[in-house]
């Protein structure tokens, strides 16, 4: 059973994509059985990291001047 403060938190990240204009969206696939999705829109960068033990996404926002990761 998903830890409710933790959905709240996934759902808070995720509403920030209201009003905003989806410009690119991408899947990285890890060898761990994890994957992310990038979402970037006009004004920022939400990434949403999946892994088959988690109960919820770990949703991360990021700001307009994040940088990537090497490899990202």
């Amino acid at each position: 059973m998903p830890d409710q403060e933790h959905v709240e938190e996934c759902q808070e990240q995720i509403e920030k994509l209201k009003g905003r204009k989806v410009i690119d969206c991408s899947f990285k696939a890890y060898d761990n059985n994890c994957w992310r999705f990038y979402i970037v829109t006009d004004k920022d960068k939400l990434v949403m990291t999946f892994c088959p033990d988690w109960a919820c996404p770990v949703v991360e926002h990021h700001g307009p001047h994040h940088e990537e990761a090497p490899g990202e």
